[in-house]
């Protein structure tokens, strides 16, 4: 999932995140669709990322990556099901020897349920961390 030393997560063979990561990149990338960088980004299709399928969501902060949002989405879940999927998100971290919340130098992982939005998701928060 990803790599807890130094923060850099793979998507896929044509995408990898790390701290510092610039908007400049994402417009290299397959993914970039003329997205302004301002709003959150979100990959055309689920990705497959290890056994599992994820929406994923991308935040920047001054042209930098500031978060990425993982939804899994293996299973539907009714509206007032969704923190079924938080549970989901926790078996998923500590699969992967994830401590949900942890400090790490380049940020932190946090499996979290939004009760105004009724939503739960993966973060990936980096630091702010200019290149």
């Amino acid at each position: 999932m990803i790599d807890i030393k130094n923060g850099e997560f793979k998507v896929n063979d044509t995408l990898t995140f790390f701290p510092g990561f610039t908007f400049k990149d994402f417009e290299r990338t397959p993914y970039f669709k003329g997205q302004d960088g301002v709003r959150i980004i979100y990959l055309d299709e689920p990705q497959k990322i290890g056994k599992y399928k994820f929406l994923v969501g991308l935040f920047f902060k001054d042209r930098v990556i500031y978060m990425i949002t993982l939804i899994n989405c293996d299973k539907e879940f009714q509206e007032n099901e969704e923190r079924k999927r938080k549970n989901i998100h926790d078996s998923i971290l500590q699969e992967n020897g994830i401590e949900d919340g942890k400090e790490y130098k380049w940020g932190r992982v946090v499996s979290e349920y939004d009760v105004r939005g009724n939503i739960s998701s993966i973060n990936i928060y980096y630091e702010n961390m200019k290149v």
